[in-house]
C-alpha cells in the first residue's frame, strides 16, 4: 500500500523542481533550493532520487506520460486517419498551450547530456500509440512512406512554434488558426 504522505512527498518535489528549473535553470537550482520550494528536507529529497540529475529524467518522464495520456483524451480508432491524426495534433497543441511551464521544461531539457538513455527509451515506449498510429497510417497509404523521424519533426515543429508564440503573447492562437495549422500539417504529410 502506497502512503498518500510520500506521494504527496514526491509530487511535491516534482513540482518544484519543474516551477524552479523554469525560472532558474539547471545550474541556478540546486536541491537545497527544491528542498525549500517543496517544503522538505533535502535528504527527503534524496530518498527519492539519487541525484538531481535522476530527479530531472523522472520529471520528464512523468511530463511524458501526462502529455500522451492528454493527446489520447478521446481519441478513437474509428474515425478516419485525418480525423484522428487532427484529433492527436490538436490535443497536443492544446496541452502545450495549457501547461507552459511542462512545455518550456520539455523543450529545454529533451537533448541535454544528463537525460539519461533510459529515460530517453521511455519516452519513446511511452510514445508507442503515436507511433503505431503513423505505422498504421504509413501502411494504409494515407501517409507518405517517410522515415517516422522526419513525420515527427514535420508535426511536431509547428506545434512548438506555435505554442512559443502562443505562450510569449505575440500571437493568440484561436480555434480557428489550430484548425488550420493542424489541417496544413495534415497536408504536410498526407499521401496524395
Amino acid at each position: 500500500m502506497i502512503d498518500n504522505k510520500t506521494v504527496d512527498k514526491k509530487s511535491a518535489i516534482l513540482e518544484s523542481t519543474l516551477d524552479l528549473l523554469c525560472e532558474h535553470g539547471f545550474h541556478g537550482t540546486p536541491i537545497s533550493m527544491i528542498a525549500q520550494h517543496a517544503g522538505v528536507g533535502a535528504g527527503t529529497i534524496y530518498r527519492y532520487f539519487e541525484n538531481k540529475e535522476q530527479l530531472i529524467n523522472e520529471l520528464f518522464t512523468s511530463i511524458k506520460r501526462r502529455v500522451i495520456k492528454a493527446m489520447l483524451d478521446g481519441y478513437r480508432e474509428e474515425g478516419s486517419y485525418k480525423e484522428r491524426f487532427k484529433h492527436l495534433w490538436r490535443n497536443l497543441i492544446s496541452y502545450c498551450i495549457a501547461h507552459p511551464k511542462e512545455f518550456q521544461f520539455v523543450e529545454q531539457y529533451r537533448y541535454a547530456p544528463f537525460m539519461s538513455n533510459v529515460t530517453r527509451e521511455e519516452s519513446f515506449i511511452i510514445l508507442a500509440p503515436i507511433m503505431s498510429f503513423f505505422i498504421e497510417s504509413k501502411r494504409a497509404g494515407e501517409m507518405k512512406d517517410l522515415p517516422l523521424y522526419t513525420i515527427v519533426s514535420l508535426l511536431y515543429g509547428p506545434i512548438v512554434s506555435l505554442s512559443k508564440l502562443h505562450i510569449d503573447h505575440n500571437q493568440s492562437l484561436t480555434e480557428e488558426r489550430i484548425e488550420q495549422a493542424a489541417e496544413a500539417c495534415w497536408d504536410a504529410v498526407r499521401n496524395h
